[in-house]
């Protein structure tokens, strides 16, 4: 149970590493469970968050074979997380030195700023495909009382 508890609680962790070093933005504060930020792509409406799902677990009515499906999907998307959020942060480490300079080299700059946001977008890619994954292990009813469930929205966005 231990076992299973810190691997869940290392996955949350990079659930959170949506951070898009250029901007310093996440792509959404509500990937834990809670309602996507203002800043927040309005997509992610529309899929569930793991912690969203194991906070509400009962009130849905998930299943042992779910629940068990869910966590395989956490899992191994764990492990392709990991080593993307190393390499946004290897790219973005290179530009970061790029940029230390007086004088900036721009066209290397921006060689390097292609290579952190590719990285970035397939991290970002790795993260949808997770909710995708999650939510397609969830029946409509399920989804329909995770949308209730949900925190409230953020202002002048329909429910």
């Amino acid at each position: 149970m231990t076992n299973l508890r810190t691997t869940l609680a290392v996955c949350f962790a990079s659930l959170t590493l949506l951070v898009c070093p250029i901007t310093a933005q996440p792509l959404s504060p509500g990937l834990e469970g809670g309602p996507p930020g203002p800043g927040g792509p309005a997509f992610l409406d529309n899929v569930f968050p793991p912690g969203l799902i194991m906070r509400h677990q009962s009130d849905i009515g998930l299943t042992d074979e779910q629940r068990a499906a869910i966590t395989k999907q956490m899992e191994e998307a764990q492990k392709e997380l990991v080593t993307l959020q190393w390499e946004v942060e290897r790219e973005s480490e290179k530009l970061g030195k790029l940029l230390e300079g007086a004088r900036i080299d721009e066209a290397a700059a921006l060689r390097q700023a292609d290579q952190v946001m590719t990285a970035e977008q397939r991290l970002k890619k790795a993260h949808l495909t997770l909710l995708i994954r999650v939510k397609n292990d969830l029946t409509p009813a399920q989804q329909q009382k995770l949308r209730d469930l949900r925190p409230e929205r953020r202002r002048g966005r329909p429910h």
